[in-house]
């Protein structure tokens, strides 16, 4: 989850999935698929995706670590 955490960390920075996944040495697809997962395993969605422009969903939730 922690390499999770890191590649929503670098959507968000650089507003871009392509940019972030050129950060993070991958595809963008697999950071995206990394963001997906992240969203499922926490049981919130992080990002409002619609077409080609993402958004940052407001939420509360507490983390149990």
């Amino acid at each position: 989850m922690i390499k999770q955490i890191k590649y929503f960390q670098a959507v968000v920075r650089c507003q871009s999935f392509t940019e972030a996944a050129e950060e993070c040495f991958i595809s963008q697809s697999a950071i995206s698929q990394q963001i997906q997962a992240l969203e499922r395993e926490l049981g919130v969605e992080l990002l409002k995706r619609e077409k080609r422009k993402f958004f940052l969903v407001r939420c509360k939730m507490k983390l149990n670590i």
